[in-house]
């Protein structure tokens, strides 16, 4: 449909009108929030995912001064079974000495001790379940009215896609059912085109959600008629930081991301300079911005116009992309069918993707920080200076550190010593093991050595000291210390490389912007434009950018 320029021009102009009707009535406007959070059972079913919850209910109370609705499926819902992991007390490592060298030799050092309680999330509407948030979707699908905003904030575990649908990836709910991400795209596919979509999502392998973009989460059906912008803290292909039993450490995307919007992390610690363009209101993108710069995690994150730009510009000569309106079948009759319709996330031929284009990058530092908008500008800055690099420098000199840091990394993981490798014996473990076992053998025996009398708090230091005295003491103790320094060289340099990866991604991205008008159609840069506007609002209703 629409081949002709006539075409083109009336799909232009009813974009734009949809697009001045949604932004015009935000004033009067509802945002509907919709969490889903918790584990897909106890054991899955950390503290952190609970302490994201109530930390994005403060963050709604102290900052969306709008109107609002919020809708919370989390864990098991009102059971009052004990349903999540905490960190249960346990004596300092210094008040255990004996018994860490032991749990050491016994590779069981530094287990964390968990126990199991109810959650605390109040004012929820049930619990993490597929068939719930379903009814939830379609209830608010009749609901919402032009100009209203959908808000999806998930922080729940999540699964790779197959490898015949890699981008279809999961939300993993309670006793262990999930939602797809192509089962997500017809969720959303209930509710009007003027409804525009955002998303904030936190579990492992989210960035295959970047996918619903397009028609039932493939690329090659083109864009739905529906905007949605989406923030996800992970590449598809990736597992994600953050869920643990205690919530001293709140270093994970969303704490990021909303911390930014709150002025304040999940633990308290102020957050300030957010606001990119300074004028006065903190957007979804700047939050997403803060969370890209900050993070001290393995994520990298992704946004909705990063999936476009990769799908759109560059994909041939100006004229040949698909526009989107001749990329755009016919909303289905029933709404509740998808667009899809069959309506099954069932076993299908793999969808053809884009080829991961080379994007070329060449300039410096500070020509990609000119030539982009404010968030990507702020993106580059902060990250060039973590990495040590001057806004003056070429891009080639950042590509080469990176890879000179992957192939350090390789080299590093090859023979890595450790205490149960090379021929002798694991750096002396195996042979201080031997020596304890001769002279007290209960703490040799691998299953029940935490029951021996020896470990009681009254016996360490005198224990500790025996041990000490022993002749495989010191080629023990210098190799645990070796091996503990050598842990967090690894962790940084891992962090490092992560942090290129950012960078560098930021750059593509920058790229491939400028590069959109001369490569996609009228109908695509418009429809880019809508994206980023939507990206770029306010978290508050009324809230002008």
């Amino acid at each position: 449909m629409f081949r002709n320029g006539y075409g083109r021009c009336v799909a232009i102009l009813v974009w734009a009108w949809c697009a001045s009707l949604s932004w015009s009535d935000r004033a009067q406007a509802t945002d509907y929030f919709l969490t889903i959070g918790g584990g897909y059972n106890r054991t899955g079913n950390q503290a952190s995912l609970e302490a994201n919850v109530v930390f994005f209910q403060q963050v709604l109370r102290d900052r969306h001064q709008g109107p609002r609705r919020h809708v919370i499926y989390f864990a098991d819902g009102h059971d009052p079974a004990a349903d999540l992991q905490v960190l249960a007390e346990k004596p300092a490592k210094n008040e255990l000495p004996a018994t860490e060298v032991i749990a050491s030799l016994h590779r069981r050092r530094g287990q964390e001790h968990v126990t199991y309680r109810n959650h605390r999330v109040d004012e929820i509407a049930g619990a993490l379940d597929p068939a719930l948030i379903r009814g939830q979707f379609e209830s608010l699908a009749k609901t919402v009215q032009t100009g209203d905003r959908l808000i999806v904030y998930v922080t729940a575990h999540g699964s790779a896609g197959p490898q015949d649908d890699p981008f279809n990836t999961t939300i993993d709910c309670w006793n262990e059912r999930k939602i797809t991400a192509r089962e997500f795209t017809e969720l959303l596919n209930l509710f009007p085109r003027e409804v525009p979509v955002v998303m904030v999502m936190a579990q492992c392998y989210c960035g295959g959600f970047g996918h619903t973009i397009f028609q039932g989460l493939d690329e090659t059906r083109g864009l739905a008629p529906q905007l949605r912008a989406g923030f996800f803290a992970q590449q598809h292909n990736l597992p994600a930081a953050g869920c643990r039993p205690d919530i001293e450490h709140d270093e994970e995307f969303s704490s990021y991301f909303w911390g930014a919007l709150a002025g304040r992390s999940r633990n308290g610690v102020p957050i300030a300079d957010c606001d990119v363009d300074g004028n006065g209101v903190i957007s979804f993108a700047e939050a997403y911005a803060y969370a890209v710069v900050a993070g001290e995690t393995i994520d990298i994150p992704l946004r909705t116009s990063e999936v476009f730009l990769r799908k759109y510009s560059r994909s041939g000569p100006a004229g040949e992309s698909p526009s989107v309106a001749e990329t755009e079948t016919p909303r289905p009759a029933n709404p509740a069918s998808g667009d899809d319709a069959e309506g099954e996330d069932k076993p299908r031929e793999a969808p053809a993707q884009t080829k991961a284009a080379t994007v070329v990058l060449t300039g410096t530092l500070q020509d990609y920080v000119d030539r982009s908008r404010p968030v990507s500008g702020r993106i580059v800055k902060k990250l060039s200076e973590t990495l040590g690099f001057k806004l003056q420098d070429d891009v080639s000199t950042v590509v080469s550190a990176a890879d000179e840091l992957r192939r350090a990394g390789r080299g590093a993981g090859r023979g890595r010593p450790g205490f149960g490798g090379g021929r002798r014996g694991g750096g002396g473990r195996r042979e201080f093991l031997r020596q304890i076992t001769e002279k007290w053998p209960e703490l040799g025996d691998p299953r029940r050595w935490e029951e021996s009398a020896l470990l009681k708090p009254e016996n360490q230091q005198t224990l500790l000291a025996e041990l000490q005295q022993l002749p495989g003491w010191k080629a023990f103790d210098e190799r645990r210390q070796q091996m503990e320094a050598a842990g967090n060289q690894s962790s940084q340099q891992e962090l490092r490389g992560v942090k290129f990866r950012r960078l560098l991604n930021t750059l593509e991205a920058i790229q491939l912007e400028r590069d959109l008008p001369g490569c996609a159609s009228a109908e695509i840069v418009e429809r880019y434009r809508q994206l980023l506007t939507l990206e770029e609002s306010a978290f508050t209703s009324g809230e002008s950018r």
